[in-house]
């Protein structure tokens, strides 16, 4: 008995040791990687500060897909994730919280005073984990799957703030119109599906590991306005002809994970997403370390992902002979107006 005992501790110590070591070489290997500068793609014109009427939408990047949709009356949130958790504690599977005193500040820093809605595009923990706190704060409505409803029953949001929505059932917030769209999250897995795909059952209590996030539904989201309409598409995947009949002037698009696809499903999802949609401008989004302080942007490191391949395929895809689409990088919280001074429309 004490001899297997032994050899069970045996075992044991050495399981351990080697997974001390496989964290420690990620940690190691996490810190390689290119600079914002070697991205081939410029950083994006703030627009005109106002159409005709004075009226325009303006939009800021808080960070992966988090955008702040303004049209000076109404505001209207895309996953509300500001919270930055650790390295270490994503890979041990550790307890995460979401880090309230970072959520004050942004919602002071950037005037997150008038928000309707909070709409995270699936419910990994990088797209939902603060929606529910946010949402305290600020008396917006959280909209999404199943799941994120979970998520703000678990940071007990009150429930006449929170909405289950079917796919292609649209909502209005001021002038806004707010539409869910079925969509996938991009591929992770042998299988094809996402890490830690499948539903929240039951509400999401904070602390919980990562894997307590499950991806459920994933979202295209448009959003319409008088002055324009923008596509927000928070992982990229996608599901094939679903955008047909749809029109956008602008794209905010996902590009984490394209790499390790290839350059053919990169042009079948630039196909989908921006071609079919007649989109003229296109904003990268969810290429920066979310392991990182908020504010302070670094991409992917080469372990994960090379953002700087797909952004070369980016700008290859828009500059085609028979296109006209612009491409820039939003920066960390400098508004954007998406919708001005838009190049002429293709006849399709």
């Amino acid at each position: 008995m004490r001899l297997l005992l032994r050899r069970c501790f045996a075992v044991a110590a050495v399981l351990l040791i080697l997974a001390i070591a496989v964290v420690a070489l990620i940690t190691w290997r996490w810190q390689t990687r290119p600079l914002l500068a070697e991205l081939p793609i410029p950083y994006a014109d703030s627009g005109d500060s106002g159409d005709a009427n004075g009226e325009q939408v303006t939009v800021t990047w808080l960070g992966i897909s988090t955008l702040l949709f303004d049209d000076g009356e109404t505001q209207i949130l895309t996953d509300a994730t500001f919270s930055r958790p650790k390295l270490h504690d994503l890979l041990l599977f550790q307890p995460l919280e979401s880090d309230y005193a970072t959520i004050n500040r942004a919602l002071d820093e950037f005037h997150i005073d008038r928000l309707a809605a909070i709409i995270p595009l699936h419910s990994h923990f990088d797209h939902v984990m603060d929606a529910g706190h946010v949402a305290n704060r600020t008396d917006a409505m959280v909209l999404g799957s199943g799941s994120t409803s979970n998520v703000a029953r678990g940071s007990r949001v009150p429930v006449d703030q929170y909405q289950t929505l079917k796919t292609g059932e649209p909502r209005f917030f001021g002038d806004f119109t707010v539409t869910l769209l079925e969509s996938r999250h991009v591929p992770q897995l042998p299988n094809g599906n996402p890490i830690f795909s499948g539903v929240i059952t039951k509400p999401l209590v904070q602390p919980a590991p990562v894997s307590a996030w499950h991806s459920d539904f994933t979202y295209t989201v448009l959003i319409e306005h008088p002055t324009g309409k923008a596509i927000v598409q928070g992982s990229a995947g996608f599901v094939a002809d679903q955008l047909n009949g749809v029109t956008a002037d602008a794209v905010f698009l996902s590009i984490a994970g394209l790499a390790t696809q290839g350059k053919a499903y990169a042009e079948e999802y630039w196909r989908e997403i921006v071609l079919t949609t007649g989109a003229r401008r296109v904003y990268p989004i969810h290429f920066d370390d979310f392991t990182f302080p908020l504010g302070e942007v670094a991409l992917f490191p080469a372990i994960v992902d090379d953002i700087v391949v797909t952004a070369g395929w980016i700008n290859e895809f828009a500059a085609a002979p028979d296109e006209k689409i612009e491409v820039g990088l939003p920066v960390f919280g400098k508004p954007l107006r998406p919708f001005s001074s838009l190049p002429p429309q293709k006849v399709r």
